[in-house]
Protein backbone atom coordinates (compact mmCIF):
# COMPACT_ATOMS: atom_id res chain seq x y z
CA UNK A 1 0.00 0.00 0.00
CA UNK A 2 2.72 2.49 1.00
CA UNK A 3 4.82 1.83 -2.12
CA UNK A 4 2.01 1.74 -4.68
CA UNK A 5 1.96 4.52 -7.26
CA UNK A 6 -0.05 5.03 -10.45
CA UNK A 7 2.92 4.11 -12.67
CA UNK A 8 2.84 0.47 -11.45
CA UNK A 9 1.37 -1.69 -14.22
CA UNK A 10 0.53 -4.82 -12.25
CA UNK A 11 0.75 -6.43 -8.82
CA UNK A 12 1.30 -10.19 -8.90
CA UNK A 13 0.10 -12.21 -5.90
CA UNK A 14 0.81 -15.86 -5.20
CA UNK A 15 -1.83 -17.80 -3.28
CA UNK A 16 -5.61 -17.68 -3.61
CA UNK A 17 -6.33 -16.19 -0.17
CA UNK A 18 -3.73 -13.42 -0.51
CA UNK A 19 -4.97 -12.62 -4.01
CA UNK A 20 -8.61 -12.26 -2.88
CA UNK A 21 -7.61 -10.03 0.05
CA UNK A 22 -5.46 -7.78 -2.15
CA UNK A 23 -8.12 -7.57 -4.85
CA UNK A 24 -10.76 -6.65 -2.28
CA UNK A 25 -8.46 -4.06 -0.68
CA UNK A 26 -7.72 -2.43 -4.04
CA UNK A 27 -11.42 -2.37 -4.99
CA UNK A 28 -12.12 -0.49 -1.75
CA UNK A 29 -9.30 2.05 -2.14
CA UNK A 30 -8.98 2.48 -5.91
CA UNK A 31 -11.68 0.54 -7.82
CA UNK A 32 -10.34 1.64 -11.21
CA UNK A 33 -6.97 0.03 -10.41
CA UNK A 34 -8.34 -3.33 -9.21
CA UNK A 35 -7.59 -4.99 -12.57
CA UNK A 36 -3.86 -4.40 -11.93
CA UNK A 37 -3.95 -6.96 -9.11
CA UNK A 38 -3.26 -10.28 -10.84
CA UNK A 39 -3.10 -13.87 -9.55
CA UNK A 40 0.35 -15.47 -10.06
CA UNK A 41 0.47 -19.16 -10.88
CA UNK A 42 3.38 -21.33 -11.92
CA UNK A 43 5.53 -24.28 -10.89
CA UNK A 44 8.34 -21.96 -9.74
CA UNK A 45 7.57 -19.84 -6.61
CA UNK A 46 7.11 -16.14 -7.37
CA UNK A 47 10.17 -14.96 -5.38
CA UNK A 48 12.42 -17.46 -7.16
CA UNK A 49 11.02 -16.70 -10.62
CA UNK A 50 11.70 -12.96 -10.34
CA UNK A 51 14.88 -13.35 -8.22
CA UNK A 52 13.36 -11.20 -5.46
CA UNK A 53 15.71 -12.46 -2.74
CA UNK A 54 18.71 -11.33 -4.80
CA UNK A 55 17.16 -7.89 -5.24
CA UNK A 56 16.43 -7.65 -1.50
CA UNK A 57 20.08 -8.46 -0.77
CA UNK A 58 21.05 -5.31 -2.70
CA UNK A 59 19.35 -3.23 0.03
CA UNK A 60 22.25 -4.12 2.33
CA UNK A 61 24.88 -2.93 -0.16
CA UNK A 62 26.09 0.69 0.16
CA UNK A 63 26.71 0.99 -3.62
CA UNK A 64 23.88 1.16 -6.18
CA UNK A 65 24.77 0.90 -9.88
CA UNK A 66 23.13 3.20 -12.44
CA UNK A 67 22.30 2.22 -16.03
CA UNK A 68 24.51 5.02 -17.37
CA UNK A 69 27.58 3.36 -15.86
CA UNK A 70 27.69 5.66 -12.85
CA UNK A 71 26.80 4.71 -9.29
CA UNK A 72 25.69 6.14 -5.96
CA UNK A 73 27.08 5.31 -2.52
CA UNK A 74 24.82 5.59 0.53
CA UNK A 75 26.45 5.93 3.95
CA UNK A 76 23.99 5.81 6.84
CA UNK A 77 24.59 6.97 10.41
CA UNK A 78 22.02 7.24 13.20
CA UNK A 79 20.40 10.47 11.99
CA UNK A 80 22.19 11.33 8.75
CA UNK A 81 22.49 9.74 5.30
CA UNK A 82 25.32 10.87 2.99
CA UNK A 83 24.83 10.16 -0.73
CA UNK A 84 27.88 10.27 -3.02
CA UNK A 85 27.21 10.37 -6.78
CA UNK A 86 29.95 9.06 -9.09
CA UNK A 87 30.06 9.01 -12.89
CA UNK A 88 32.08 5.74 -12.93
CA UNK A 89 32.52 4.19 -16.39
CA UNK A 90 30.34 6.88 -17.99
CA UNK A 91 33.20 9.44 -17.70
CA UNK A 92 34.83 7.74 -20.70
CA UNK A 93 32.25 9.37 -22.97
CA UNK A 94 33.30 12.44 -24.98
CA UNK A 95 31.05 15.14 -23.55
CA UNK A 96 31.88 15.14 -19.82
CA UNK A 97 29.39 17.88 -18.86
CA UNK A 98 26.52 16.16 -20.66
CA UNK A 99 27.51 12.85 -19.08
CA UNK A 100 27.59 14.39 -15.59
CA UNK A 101 24.12 15.86 -16.08
CA UNK A 102 22.77 12.53 -17.37
CA UNK A 103 24.30 10.71 -14.39
CA UNK A 104 22.90 13.26 -11.92
CA UNK A 105 19.38 13.10 -13.36
CA UNK A 106 19.45 9.31 -13.24
CA UNK A 107 20.91 9.44 -9.72
CA UNK A 108 18.06 11.71 -8.56
CA UNK A 109 15.47 9.08 -9.54
CA UNK A 110 17.49 6.27 -7.95
CA UNK A 111 18.06 8.22 -4.72
CA UNK A 112 14.32 8.86 -4.35
CA UNK A 113 13.69 5.15 -4.98
CA UNK A 114 16.32 4.02 -2.45
CA UNK A 115 14.98 6.38 0.23
CA UNK A 116 11.61 4.63 -0.02
CA UNK A 117 12.93 1.06 -0.41
CA UNK A 118 15.38 1.35 2.51
CA UNK A 119 13.08 3.60 4.59
CA UNK A 120 15.89 6.10 5.11
CA UNK A 121 14.87 9.07 7.25
CA UNK A 122 16.41 12.12 8.90
CA UNK A 123 18.82 14.50 7.17
CA UNK A 124 20.01 13.37 3.73
CA UNK A 125 23.01 15.15 2.15
CA UNK A 126 23.57 14.67 -1.60
CA UNK A 127 26.70 15.80 -3.46
CA UNK A 128 25.49 16.66 -6.93
CA UNK A 129 24.78 19.65 -9.18
CA UNK A 130 22.00 20.74 -11.53
CA UNK A 131 19.33 18.27 -10.41
CA UNK A 132 17.32 20.34 -7.93
CA UNK A 133 14.15 20.50 -10.05
CA UNK A 134 14.39 16.81 -10.95
CA UNK A 135 14.79 15.85 -7.29
CA UNK A 136 11.69 17.83 -6.33
CA UNK A 137 9.69 16.03 -9.04
CA UNK A 138 10.75 12.48 -8.14
CA UNK A 139 10.05 12.78 -4.39
CA UNK A 140 6.44 13.88 -4.99
CA UNK A 141 5.22 10.27 -4.94
CA UNK A 142 6.85 9.57 -1.55
CA UNK A 143 4.23 9.27 1.21
CA UNK A 144 6.72 10.56 3.79
CA UNK A 145 6.87 14.32 4.36
CA UNK A 146 10.01 15.74 2.72
CA UNK A 147 11.60 19.18 3.04
CA UNK A 148 14.34 20.20 0.60
CA UNK A 149 16.97 22.95 0.58
CA UNK A 150 18.55 24.69 -2.40
CA UNK A 151 21.89 23.34 -3.65
CA UNK A 152 24.69 25.09 -1.74
CA UNK A 153 27.80 26.68 -3.24
CA UNK A 154 29.65 23.44 -2.47
CA UNK A 155 27.26 21.48 -4.69
CA UNK A 156 25.43 19.88 -1.76
CA UNK A 157 21.70 19.35 -1.46
CA UNK A 158 20.02 18.63 1.86
CA UNK A 159 16.62 17.08 2.40
CA UNK A 160 14.82 15.97 5.52
CA UNK A 161 12.59 12.87 5.27
CA UNK A 162 9.92 11.94 7.79
CA UNK A 163 10.42 8.63 9.61
CA UNK A 164 7.52 6.28 8.77
CA UNK A 165 9.06 3.13 10.24
CA UNK A 166 12.51 1.73 11.16
CA UNK A 167 14.85 1.53 8.15
CA UNK A 168 15.81 -1.80 6.58
CA UNK A 169 19.22 -1.68 8.30
CA UNK A 170 17.76 -0.81 11.71
CA UNK A 171 15.11 -3.53 11.52
CA UNK A 172 17.31 -6.41 10.36
CA UNK A 173 20.90 -5.76 11.47
CA UNK A 174 22.84 -5.12 14.67
CA UNK A 175 26.19 -3.37 15.28
CA UNK A 176 29.29 -5.57 14.98
CA UNK A 177 30.60 -6.33 18.52
CA UNK A 178 34.19 -5.95 17.28
CA UNK A 179 34.02 -2.67 15.35
CA UNK A 180 30.92 -1.22 17.11
CA UNK A 181 29.34 -0.57 13.72
CA UNK A 182 32.18 1.56 12.34
CA UNK A 183 33.31 -1.04 9.80
CA UNK A 184 36.93 -0.83 10.99
CA UNK A 185 38.91 -2.80 13.61
CA UNK A 186 42.41 -2.19 14.96
CA UNK A 187 45.21 -3.86 13.00
CA UNK A 188 47.18 -6.80 14.48
CA UNK A 189 50.16 -4.51 15.08
CA UNK A 190 48.06 -1.87 16.85
CA UNK A 191 46.25 -4.49 18.94
CA UNK A 192 49.53 -6.16 19.94
CA UNK A 193 50.91 -2.78 21.02
CA UNK A 194 47.74 -2.16 23.06
CA UNK A 195 48.16 -5.56 24.80
CA UNK A 196 51.81 -4.79 25.65
CA UNK A 197 50.88 -1.38 27.07
CA UNK A 198 48.11 -2.92 29.17
CA UNK A 199 50.55 -5.53 30.50
CA UNK A 200 53.05 -2.78 31.31
CA UNK A 201 50.36 -0.79 33.12
CA UNK A 202 49.32 -3.85 35.15
CA UNK A 203 52.99 -4.50 36.00
CA UNK A 204 53.39 -0.94 37.32
CA UNK A 205 50.33 -1.37 39.54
Amino acid sequence: RDLYTRDIDEILIEGEEGYKLAKSFMKTLMPSHAKRVQRFSGSVPIFNKFKIETQLDYLYEPTVQLKSGGYIVLNQTEALVAVDVNSGRSTKERNIEETALKTNLEAAEEIARQLKLRDLAGLVVIDQHAIERKMRDVVKTDRARIQMSRISQFGLMELSRQRLRPSVMEASTQPCPHCSGTGAVRSIESTALQVLRNLEEEGIK
